[in-house]
């Protein structure tokens, strides 16, 4: 089964099956002068030259009569699985919970026919306004946790802190959550792509891999919303999602975003090593 690359206006729509081409060229979601390709051709090509594709299957609807045509909604113009890049004239909520569900139920598909470029606002502002809320959540967990057993602080002077103090220290992270949340975007995104870089597996350019890291994480992170283990439901399926759309987007074979990320554990577990070993060394001089 042949994997297309369909583009429109020099904007991707993602990679279908020829199947799903020809599905598409009798329903009217494919233009016939829509640009197409795949790896044993030459060049980009209308869909109207594509002489090999399979018969429509059978109860394709045709598409609809021009006098008949209903209005697209902006979840419509978007490519399927991105409804997100037509926030701006949707409801908020409608709009990144669909997304969401998309995300979380079928990644496969959903990162297929994501396309890599799009800019990176709309991947930021989805991360960071769903990664807030759900870390508000787990962050009320911890502070309601607090509230009921003082004895949870550590020893020292957070022990002696009044619970007043407690619920400040919470709300001032509530506050400069945005900004962690903007800047740990960034960095993520530039060391994953620097790793698929030494693989071979970034295809794309930078921008790629951040509107993956974006997507699958902000919709990942629902599952802090989990009490007690929320975080580490989170840490583990963040991780899965991120390899499945960085394979997708970048079009890359699976071994090499997992085996990137497998790099980018081995460089901070030796990072952490070796500041405990300074650590270490520094107490015992300090000791003789």
């Amino acid at each position: 089964m042949v994997s297309i690359h369909i583009s429109r206006n020099r904007q991707s729509l993602g990679q279908f099956t020829d199947q799903e081409v020809a599905d598409g060229l009798q329903s009217g979601r494919f233009r016939p002068d829509d640009l197409g390709w795949h790896a044993s051709m030459d060049s980009w090509q209308p869909l109207s030259s594509f002489a090999n594709l399979p018969p429509a299957s059978e109860g394709t609807p045709p598409p609809f009569p021009s006098t008949f045509a209903a209005p697209l909604t902006p979840e419509d113009s978007a490519p399927e699985g991105c409804a997100w890049e037509g926030v701006d004239s949707r409801p908020f909520l409608p709009a990144a919970t669909g997304l969401i569900k998309k995300i979380l139920a079928n990644p496969v598909k959903t990162f297929q026919s994501m396309p890599g470029e799009g800019g990176l606002a709309k991947p930021l502002k989805f991360f960071v306004l769903v990664s807030w809320v759900t870390s508000t959540i787990a962050l009320f967990y911890e502070c309601t946790a607090l509230f009921i057993n003082p004895g949870m602080l550590a020893e020292g002077e957070l022990k002696n802190l009044p619970q007043g103090g407690v619920f400040l220290i919470f709300f001032g992270l509530f506050l400069i959550l945005p900004v962690i949340l903007f800047f740990r975007a960034f960095v993520s995104a530039g060391i994953v792509h620097l790793a698929l870089l030494l693989v071979g597996g970034a295809r794309k350019p930078f921008e790629a891999t951040f509107r993956v890291l974006c997507y699958s994480s902000g919709a990942t992170s629902l599952l802090q919303a989990i009490p007690i283990c929320g975080a580490s439901f989170y840490l583990v399926a963040s991780l899965i999602y991120s390899v499945i759309g960085l394979k997708e987007v970048h079009g890359t074979e699976i071994w090499r975003p997992i085996l990137a990320m497998f790099l980018i554990f081995l460089t901070c577990a030796a990072v952490a090593i070796g500041v405990l070993a300074l650590g270490f060394s520094a107490a015992g001089v300090l000791a003789k």
